[in-house]
């Protein structure tokens, strides 16, 4: 038996698709995307710096099963659920003034957004290895920024563990005043266990222990 020869390297094809996710979603000037406001504000900062780092994250087994795991929701909804109009991978974005006058521009994407009628609801689909603590508090206000982002009634946060399947509805979302302090916030990390999973961990000033 050979690990190394067959008719298609799987592992090749789930690597190419992870960089070029990537590739897409490069950092623009003037540009934050939800997933900032919901973690280290330094992060982002040595992604630009350290890119090479950076890309440690690339190919992780979990963000692959993530990945796995939110593409064959997102196709099993689109077959069996009819009471919605069903689009996978929206985008949204908001402009937002800061306290020095600047603009930037507030971005995310949602794995699912249901439409029925007049109403709109996102569905962001989280794995993980335990269900203790669920939901995290840093996944709550991201959908309360994509409620804010989009203008949703409210944001499905689905969760599969191990040992649970289930979902919590967040209607509450975030207002302009929150994303602001959000964006210029200088707290580092944002939450006490952040430096137990970055790759930026080895040369940051602020590591803290958990």
């Amino acid at each position: 038996m050979s690990s190394n020869r067959g008719i298609l390297d799987l592992v090749e094809v789930m690597y190419s698709f992870a960089k070029a996710e990537r590739s897409r979603y490069r950092r623009e000037r003037g540009v934050i995307w939800v997933t900032d406001l919901v973690r280290c504000p330094l992060k982002r900062v040595y992604e630009d710096r350290y890119p090479d780092i950076a890309l440690q994250e690339l190919f992780k087994p979990s963000l692959i099963i993530g990945t796995l795991v939110h593409r064959g929701l997102e196709n099993l909804l689109k077959e069996v659920v009819k009471d919605y109009s069903i689009e996978v991978e929206v985008e949204g974005a908001k402009d937002v003034v800061l306290d020095d006058g600047s603009v930037v521009s507030i971005r995310g994407r949602i794995d699912v957004l249901l439409t029925r009628n007049f109403e709109k609801a996102a569905v962001e689909v989280k794995t993980s290895r335990s269900d203790r603590n669920i939901p995290q508090k840093h996944h709550v206000d991201q959908v309360r920024a994509y409620n804010w982002l989009l203008n949703l009634s409210g944001s499905i946060l689905l969760y599969i563990t191990p040992t649970r399947v289930t979902q919590f509805y967040v209607e509450d979302r975030m207002d302009d005043a929150e994303v602001v302090s959000r964006v210029t916030s200088k707290k580092a990390p944002r939450y006490s266990w952040e430096c137990s999973y970055c790759v930026f961990s080895v040369l940051c000033p602020y590591k803290t222990e958990v």
